[in-house]
């Protein structure tokens, strides 16, 4: 299952890839494919070369969902696949380690059961609607809390519970 899931992120990596230019191009559509491939510069006509025989190295399974993610891509409103290729250009800027982490933490997340998950999807919702202020004081809250130890986490939990009770028999 896990190498099922880093397959699955892999490959849409790879779609990413392949397709950031393309889809770039594809911004102004009347422009044919022979002239968007004139227009590339030749590091990047040699990239697209690379990649195209990466994925011909694939196999049809692996190609057939590249494809699918491609569409998927394809059939995105402008500002999602803006959204994606923003996203995408921000990982690219990341050091190995932190892509190592990251696709860690994705593996770990898409482990949980769906109701955490959904749990952690609110939670993040909730933290991207808070003022930058609001949020940095999440943020420190929360390196303090992974340097506190399991003993000192406990005894807070403990504490958040027992208010919590007394605020229930309050009501």
């Amino acid at each position: 299952m896990r190498g099922r899931s880093i397959f699955a992120g892999s490959t849409f990596l790879l779609v990413l890839v392949c397709s950031t230019p393309l889809l770039r191009a594809q911004q102004n559509p009347a422009i044919s494919a022979e002239e968007q491939w004139r227009r590339l510069a030749p590091e990047q006509k040699q990239a697209l070369r690379d990649r195209y025989r990466a994925f011909k190295s694939l196999s049809p399974e692996q190609q057939g969902e590249i494809r699918s993610r491609q569409q998927q891509l394809r059939n995105m409103d402008r500002q999602d696949r803006a959204m994606i290729l923003q996203n995408y250009s921000e990982y690219q800027r990341l050091t190995p380690q932190q892509r190592q982490r990251l696709e860690q933490n994705y593996q770990r997340f898409k482990s949980l059961p769906p109701a955490r998950q959904q749990q952690l999807r609110e939670n993040y919702r909730r933290f991207q609607q808070m003022s930058p202020q609001q949020q940095a004081r999440v943020l420190e809250n929360y390196r303090k809390w992974q340097q506190m130890s399991p003993e000192e986490r406990k005894r807070l939990r403990n504490q958040a519970a027992a208010k919590k009770a007394q605020e229930r028999k309050a009501r």
